[in-house]
């Protein structure tokens, strides 16, 4: 006996960033209710993110595609990655950092921000810390543009990159 999944039977919504219908994933839910909120709310334009960006993980072998959600992209410069999840966004801070501090080889990029449909996390990238909590914690465009106007950050060091691969590995094969 065969088993094989149709994926016509995965209920599918429209995308708020391209308006193609995308599968009704916990993750997809998240980030198309961000994406009002960031976009009519916050002041962000549909144009300065990128959706699902990739980052390949090998660790012993094993591969694993790792995707930051959303990047805000501003005048040629990464400034913030969005990665969403249900459940508590304090147990995935560590890997969404992660993800910020290996997306670009020339320097990690500053903020990030874990979200689930009720919490989000303003996430420090050079500090590897939170710096605060709630949706309305994330930061407008224009506050985003103020709070980076310190360029570039800093490249992650050499050493520092099997440790961040090992922390993204864990957290999306166990997290």
């Amino acid at each position: 006996m065969s088993l094989t999944c149709d994926a016509s039977v995965f209920k599918k919504v429209p995308c708020y960033f391209t308006g193609k219908l995308v599968l009704d994933t916990d993750r997809e839910r998240i980030r198309q209710k961000l994406a009002p909120f960031l976009v009519e709310e916050l002041g962000y334009r549909i144009s300065d993110f990128q959706l699902d960006r990739e980052i390949l993980i090998e660790i012993d072998r094993q591969k694993v595609l790792c995707l930051a959600d959303l990047v805000v992209y501003i005048d040629g410069r990464f400034l913030m990655v969005i990665r969403c999840g249900p459940g508590s966004v304090v147990t995935r801070e560590s890997g969404t950092i992660a993800v910020a501090r290996l997306l670009e080889p020339d320097y990690i990029i500053p903020w990030a921000v874990q979200a689930s449909l009720i919490e989000a996390a303003l996430l420090d990238v050079r500090g590897k810390q939170a710096v605060a909590y709630g949706w309305d914690a994330i930061p407008s465009r224009s506050k985003l543009i103020e709070m980076t106007s310190c360029w570039p950050p800093p490249k992650l060091p050499e050493k520092r990159l099997p440790v961040e691969r090992q922390i993204l590995y864990s957290y999306d094969t166990h997290g």
